[in-house]
């Protein structure tokens, strides 16, 4: 290779670095622009809610609301599983600057399946909980590890409503790392899919409005335990999610 050659060449390095740090650039600005939308619609929407529960509970103690109370018990149990889950997305928008704390995950699982477990029983679908006695505990940050909890579920109860009928969830413990999986029978997951599982913003789910971040969220989370995300297609052919967190030894 002559002079110019390596000239060339070391100029198209130059060209491609400098476009993958644009497009970091931007990728950086979008989600810190998402990051300040996501809490302007959390609070607008938590004073909506905060009214439709006043209201709900107004109606309770009212007579002329007799005979309505089991729609308003229905109203007031949306309005609570709303602002829990916004609250849920207030805690994991810290997760950069959380605190971290010793706790067991099966909790912070539970926690999570707990948020979606009416969303699977309304549609007949099954959560098989596979839980660990002996569990060991971690270093967590809780509502961020919550939270891809929460997206995970999410994920395999959307693939579950186009096929499939149950959700396994399992936790255990070697010593040196706690491991959580989940494992659904839905329809598993595309070439495409596999391809870009952590990629920012690409999405099949484009008909529910799906931005895309769940899963290049959580490896960043994962990742910041110092643990690792492993996803993909269980050999019965739904998908399946490794999730493995450093265990807390008697030296720590």
């Amino acid at each position: 290779m002559d002079e110019q050659e390596k000239q060339d060449t070391a100029g198209k390095d130059e060209l491609i670095s400098l476009r993958t740090t644009q497009s970091q650039l931007a990728l950086c600005q979008r989600l810190a622009m998402l990051g300040r939308l996501s809490v302007i619609v959390a609070h607008e929407v938590n004073n909506q809610l905060t009214g439709v529960s006043g209201y709900t509970q107004l109606l309770m103690g009212a007579e002329r609301a007799a005979g309505l109370e089991k729609e308003l018990d229905k109203i007031q149990a949306s309005a609570d599983r709303c602002q829990s889950l916004i609250n849920q997305m207030r805690r994991a928008g810290r997760y950069g600057d959380g605190e971290y704390e010793f706790g067991n995950i099966n909790l912070i699982i539970n926690s999570a399946l707990d948020l979606l477990r009416h969303q699977f029983k309304k549609r007949s679908l099954e959560i098989i909980e596979n839980f660990s006695d002996e569990i060991q505990a971690t270093r967590l940050d809780t509502p961020a590890l919550e939270q891809v909890f929460l997206n995970i579920v999410q994920n395999s109860l959307e693939a579950l409503v186009e096929k499939g009928g149950s959700l396994t969830v399992s936790t255990s413990s070697d010593g040196e790392t706690v491991v959580a999986t989940f494992i659904d029978d839905g329809p598993g997951l595309s070439e495409e899919a596999l391809e870009n599982l952590f990629v920012p913003f690409f999405t099949t789910k484009a008909q529910l409005n799906c931005p895309g971040l769940g899963l290049a969220a959580a490896k960043i989370i994962v990742e910041q335990h110092g643990g690792s995300i492993e996803v993909g297609n269980s050999p019965a052919g739904g998908a399946s999610v490794r999730i493995a967190l450093p265990a807390m030894s008697d030296m720590d």
